[in-house]
């Protein structure tokens, strides 16, 4: 199962990073704070959309270090980590601002970039 875009060629160009689809709800303010990053660092990447006029369906280049994974019912510590093959540790890293033994569900915790390929 895929459960982040990276690295995609698309009509905008390549982007080094993750490639999120405008959904009801979505701003400027709330991608950057979902993948910590800034605003202006989403608007350099993505100088051919009106990012003042978001609509449903356009898709935006987030540079981000680590790849969002957002969490659905049942998941947990575990299981994340069995199946991004990675160690607390690294987890821990990656997401020093989560609570690392509740994961309700629509939370988005990072996976670091060096993951192995076949854990995507």
């Amino acid at each position: 199962m895929n459960y982040f875009m990276r690295r995609q060629d698309t009509e905008y160009g390549k982007c080094d990073g993750v490639l999120h689809e405008i959904r009801k709800g979505d701003s400027l303010y709330r991608l950057s704070r979902t993948y910590n990053v800034s605003i202006d660092e989403i608007m350099e990447r993505n100088p051919d959309v009106d990012v003042y006029n978001l609509r449903i369906g356009d898709r935006l280049c987030i540079p981000i270090k680590h790849m969002p994974y957002v969490t659905v019912e049942g998941d947990t510590l575990d299981e994340v980590l069995d199946r991004f093959h990675i160690n607390y540790e690294t987890f821990r890293k990656a997401n020093p601002q989560l609570d690392a033994f509740r994961f309700p569900a629509n939370t988005v915790i990072y996976i670091p970039d060096d993951i192995p390929e076949r854990a995507r």
